[in-house]
């Protein structure tokens, strides 16, 4: 809505660090964040629609922050720490963990902050663990697209 801050930027910050990261997440949730297909349209880079981090499928938002195998060492860790947070504080049962319903964790915590009963702090933890991974995925893939860039530079 204009003129009104968005409820997931009311979410105090664990540290002074994790406001840096903020900046990933609003890209993500307004749909600014450049994903391949968009980065190829741009300047032309990489492959028309396949992911530069694993070559194997579209990249879409849900393969990049779900499906994609080359970011498991990164994504596996921080899921399973908010899954543990839901599971053990939330009305949240391991079956509610959908593929759809990660993805809505992840880009806004709000959303299902009454239906599960999710208090403001344990918001909060969980907010923090969604901006770190996705700010660990963005600035991995960024050094993908760093590392191309210098090779087609290079030849």
């Amino acid at each position: 809505m204009p003129g009104k801050i968005h409820p997931i930027l009311r979410i105090k910050h664990q540290s002074p660090r994790d406001s840096k990261r903020v900046p990933t997440k609003i890209k993500l949730l307004t749909g600014t964040y450049i994903i391949q297909p968009l980065r190829y349209k741009i300047y032309k880079e990489g492959t028309e629609d396949h992911c530069i981090a694993c070559d194997c499928k579209e990249e879409t938002l849900e393969h990049l922050l779900i499906e994609c195998e080359a970011w498991n060492y990164l994504r596996d860790p921080i899921l399973q720490t908010i899954k543990n947070l839901l599971t053990a504080n939330g009305d949240v049962r391991e079956e509610d963990l959908t593929c759809e319903m990660t993805i809505q964790v992840l880009m806004n915590i709000t959303k299902i902050q009454q239906l599960y009963r999710v208090t403001s702090d344990l918001m909060s933890q969980i907010e923090f663990q969604s901006r770190r991974l996705l700010f660990l995925i963005h600035n991995a893939q960024y050094q993908l697209v760093m590392k191309d860039q210098a090779k087609k530079k290079d030849a």
